[in-house]
């Protein structure tokens, strides 16, 4: 691997391609590359960054529909623009707020935190198949990025969960902390429930006059909502969560692949 890179090696967590990604709009951040500067030659590229080729062109696609880069058939792959600061994850992915930002190479940080226990409503109640009105319990907590405010996390868990633990809500907050202001690390160690998969949906919105104070953002701009169910190895439902991301700073894609035909 070549000794001019300008910066650390890239997190081993990160899935190859979003963190090839990441590794080549950091360099044109840091100005390894410039505006209009043609990239280095596929086969030297892919020795700097220690990857296969193949990685490397998926990785160059999603930074070409990004807008990030431009291909010239025939001539090669070119910067358009410089990215600006943010947090770009594949949908495909299931991953913490905590890790989405630090593997970007932002500082993560807990905001604002609140953990009350309260009925479920409606929809909590039949994404987690729970009875309605069971009692839940409901964190609210704001990520931060660099300590700018990036996600407004809503999660609901069967309040059970803290009884079968002697868990005082009480005591909540401050267990979270102590496991970085990870929500998955702190159900896992914690409460011995470790989340394997989710069902996800995606959506535009508005920010309201309350989420727009508490994500540091006008009124009335777009926000992405997350909503997910996430289920444990058995297949068992465990988490709801409703987000909010700034869409300034956070940015999802999904690399999609041409389906086999058949015949």
């Amino acid at each position: 691997m070549s000794n001019n890179l300008l910066l650390e090696p890239l997190p081993v967590r990160a899935p190859l391609v979003a963190q090839t990604a990441a590794a080549i709009r950091a360099r044109i951040e840091a100005g390894r590359w410039h505006v209009g500067e043609q990239l280095p030659a596929e086969p030297q590229l892919a020795t700097e960054l220690g990857i296969s080729r193949g990685t490397l062109r998926e990785s160059v696609r999603m930074l070409i529909s990004n807008g990030l880069l431009d291909r010239r058939h025939g001539v090669g792959t070119f910067v358009a623009r410089v990215p600006r600061p943010s947090i770009d994850r594949g949908i495909d992915e299931l991953f913490g707020a905590t890790d989405a930002i630090a593997q970007m190479g932002y500082r993560p940080a807990l905001g604002a935190c609140s953990v009350e226990l309260v009925a479920a409503p409606d929809v909590v109640a039949r994404e987690l198949r729970l009875r309605r009105r069971t009692e839940v319990c409901f964190i609210e907590r704001v990520r931060l990025a660099d300590n700018r405010p990036v996600v407004l996390c809503q999660d609901y868990f069967d309040a059970t969960l803290l009884r079968e633990h002697d868990i005082e809500v009480d005591h909540v907050e401050q267990q979270i902390l102590a496991r970085g202001g990870s929500l998955y690390a702190w159900l896992e160690r914690d409460l011995g429930r470790r989340i394997d998969t989710a069902m996800a949906r995606i959506e535009p919105v508005l920010a309201t006059l309350k989420t727009a104070a508490k994500l540091e953002v006008a009124p009335g701009v777009a926000l992405l909502r997350l909503r997910q169910t996430h289920f444990g190895p058995d297949g068992a439902e465990i988490l709801y969560s409703d987000n909010l991301h700034n869409s300034d700073l956070m940015h999802f894609h999904v690399v999609r692949r041409r389906a086999t035909p058949t015949f």
